[in-house]
């Protein structure tokens, strides 16, 4: 069996054939685990092979994926990938069988995960089966016909679906309950100000808590919104994004996303300097504290898209607010009110 030992910042293998040791050393363990497989293979072409995948684990290809590919995954994706990790990171390659994968399927819907949730898991499982075992050299064929069985069933049983397309868009009447709520006491979070800003430029909060002060245009009521979500891009998707007044009127009030940034402190490289999950959470607990049924924070994009609509823009324009790359995914967030239709 090799032995894989890293020194300084160099990785070593080491394996032990017809009693003598051979050793080579790698910047990257993968390499080196791959170096050691090949060596033990050429030993004993007709078994050796296997006994080294059966001492595999689904974190040995989980490892391997990451290493290749974990710089271009989002933060999300690695904290699911984590996830994925503790959940059935130990189980060893070959007992990866579709049974283990309908209990890992189980496991997520007992922690509330949804059908598009638990979908989407099983979708970054096939990934790195398919390419993590490419990268550390394991064929993973098995793991991919279990994993293949295993998503017909969950398909068919309904614990694997596609996600529900929300139409929730928040009242007048909740929003300055949510504003009264936040009043009552000072918070380090201006969460009424995100709130506003949120649905005056339809922007996801992740990329509202990442635009700086170095990007902004105030002469051309601009801001530059650097590697906005995309379909098939991770990196250097960005973005020009003008600043609207107008749509968006709250209690009678008309919301200037401009005059939202320029009240924030300068202390920080970033306008709004803050946790998207730290807003979460705070949005989350000011919706139940004003008694508010089933409105989340991203329900504000769709609502600031919506409100383009019915302010008139056309689709090709509210595409250049909202980033959508395809037009047709804007039908998803557009819920127009009715009474919108009214012309006077």
């Amino acid at each position: 069996m090799a032995s894989i030992y890293k020194s300084r910042d160099k990785w070593t293998a080491q394996v032990n054939l017809d009693g003598k040791r051979r050793s080579r050393t790698f910047d990257r363990k993968r390499d080196a685990e791959r170096w050691a497989r090949q060596e033990e293979a050429q030993q004993d072409a007709t078994g050796t092979v296997q006994t080294v995948i059966a001492d595999l684990t689904f974190n040995d290809v989980i490892a391997a994926y990451l290493d290749e590919f974990g710089e271009q995954a989002s933060r999300s994706k690695l904290g699911t990938i984590r996830h994925i990790s503790e959940l059935i990171g130990r189980t060893p390659l070959p007992d990866l069988t579709s049974a283990r994968i309908r209990e890992f399927a189980k496991m997520r819907k007992a922690e509330g995960a949804g059908p598009a949730t638990i979908g989407q898991d099983l979708t970054y499982i096939h990934t790195i089966l398919k390419m993590g075992g490419a990268v550390a050299d394991v064929d993973t064929d098995a793991a991919l016909g279990a994993y293949t069985k295993a998503r017909a069933i969950l398909n068919a049983s309904g614990t694997v679906g596609r996600p529900t397309e929300r139409t929730r868009r928040p009242t007048d009447a909740e929003l300055v309950a949510l504003r009264e709520q936040w009043a009552k006491r000072r918070r380090v979070v201006p969460m009424w100000d995100l709130t506003q800003f949120a649905i005056a430029t339809a922007m996801r909060l992740s990329e509202i808590c990442r635009i700086r002060w170095a990007d902004l245009d105030v002469e051309g009521r601009m801001i530059w919104i650097r590697d906005r979500k995309h379909p098939r891009s991770k990196k250097g998707n960005d973005q020009n994004v003008p600043l609207l007044c107008g749509p968006v009127v709250i209690d009678g009030v008309t919301v200037d996303p401009m005059e939202l940034v320029m009240r924030q402190h300068r202390t920080d490289p970033e306008i709004f300097p803050h946790d998207p999950k730290t807003v979460s959470t705070t949005f989350t607990r000011g919706v139940a504290s004003c008694g508010i049924s089933d409105l989340r924070f991203h329900d504000l994009r769709h609502d600031g898209v919506s409100r383009l609509f019915e302010a008139g823009y056309q689709i090709e324009q509210v595409s250049l607010v909202s980033g959508h790359q395809d037009w047709g995914m804007l039908r998803r967030y557009t819920q127009i009110k009715p009474e919108s239709l009214h012309r006077a």
